[in-house]
């Protein structure tokens, strides 16, 4: 059993909260809310692994431990895995359980990752999804100091990747349609940002001399953002895909040969890449917090939710003493 002290609102959650009530028939009836962070309250006799009073960021899909997918990191794969908020994810699996936006938690312990006491219980719930799904992309993409990188969509998981890309070294550029996020985007880090309504291919050449980004990530799930991620890039670039986009898109197989250019798809992360994030962070000095915007406590729910679906906060969060 965990007791909250922080719990964050995923973009995701909004899929949900905009549903009709018709539209809910299909949605399991359990407590939302899959970014989430607390100390251990208790425990049941056979728990090893942690002790109450352990600070904890908690794993939101967990799997048995012992298949191939969890031996390789690949919880989220697991064929019997628990969900905690109740969305089934990438593969129909129908462990539900309830969710975060709550007192306390009750959740299997192999999901209790430890949180580095230079970390906030903020870090450990953006850690959970936002910023583990934004660390996962940039891995995979290796980006480093050698390059320049487009990140389309500047909500809470494209903002965590420009504080993430920043510490690996690389210069960014923020694409977004709302001035407040990429406003919010510069104070984070990123060197230059985009007016998504602009046209965004002419001044990323002019920003990078006319030669294309090294490498570019979509958070929107947008095509038209998607589009300029393709074509955005330089010669041997490398794209990474996040967001859910609805729409099939158009590529031309040919031009991703003859410009030689890489495209990733990455839904969440590894559970170990949690415990190499964690490191990271650490390391640099990073505070993925810093996204945070709006804090509310959980009895200001329905404001909480109304205020993000706005589309133009950073991370919000509820909070416990």
């Amino acid at each position: 059993m965990v007791k909250m002290k922080a719990s964050t609102i995923c973009g995701s959650d909004l899929h949900i909260y905009r549903r009709t009530k018709e539209g809910m028939k299909n949605v399991p009836q359990v407590i939302a809310g899959h970014e989430p962070c607390g100390v251990v309250d208790t425990v049941g006799e056979n728990v090893t692994n942690v002790k109450p009073g352990d600070r904890v960021s908690v794993l939101h899909a967990i799997g048995c431990g012992f298949c191939e997918d969890c031996i390789r990191g690949y919880d989220y794969r697991c064929r019997n895995m628990d969900t905690i908020d109740g969305r089934p994810w990438w593969t129909g699996q129908t462990g539900n359980k309830d969710g975060g936006f709550a007192d306390y938690l009750l959740v299997p312990s192999r999901g209790c990752l430890p949180l580095p006491g230079e970390l906030s219980f903020i870090d450990g719930a953006i850690m959970a999804c936002a910023g583990g799904t934004a660390y996962e992309v940039l891995k995979k993409l290796t980006v480093s100091s050698h390059d320049t990188l487009a990140i389309y969509g500047l909500g809470p998981v494209g903002l965590c990747a420009v504080m993430i890309s920043k510490g690996l070294g690389a210069e960014v550029i923020g694409v977004d349609l709302v001035e407040e996020r990429r406003e919010l985007s510069l104070k984070l880090g990123a060197d230059n940002v985009i007016d998504a309504k602009s046209s965004v291919l002419d001044e990323v050449k002019a920003l990078t001399k006319g030669r294309g980004t090294d490498a570019a990530v979509d958070f929107s799930g947008s095509n038209v953002a998607r589009t300029n991620a393709i074509n955005g890039v330089r010669f041997g670039g490398r794209v990474g895909f996040i967001g859910h986009g609805d729409v099939e898109l158009p590529i031309r197989p040919s031009e991703l040969v003859s410009n030689d250019i890489t495209i990733r798809g990455s839904p969440i992360f590894r559970t170990d890449t949690y415990f190499e994030m964690a490191a990271f962070l650490v390391k640099n000095r990073i505070s993925l917090e810093r996204t945070v915007t709006h804090r509310f406590t959980i009895e200001q729910a329905a404001e909480a939710f109304r205020l993000f679906d706005s589309g133009r906060t950073g991370k919000v969060t509820f909070v416990w003493e």
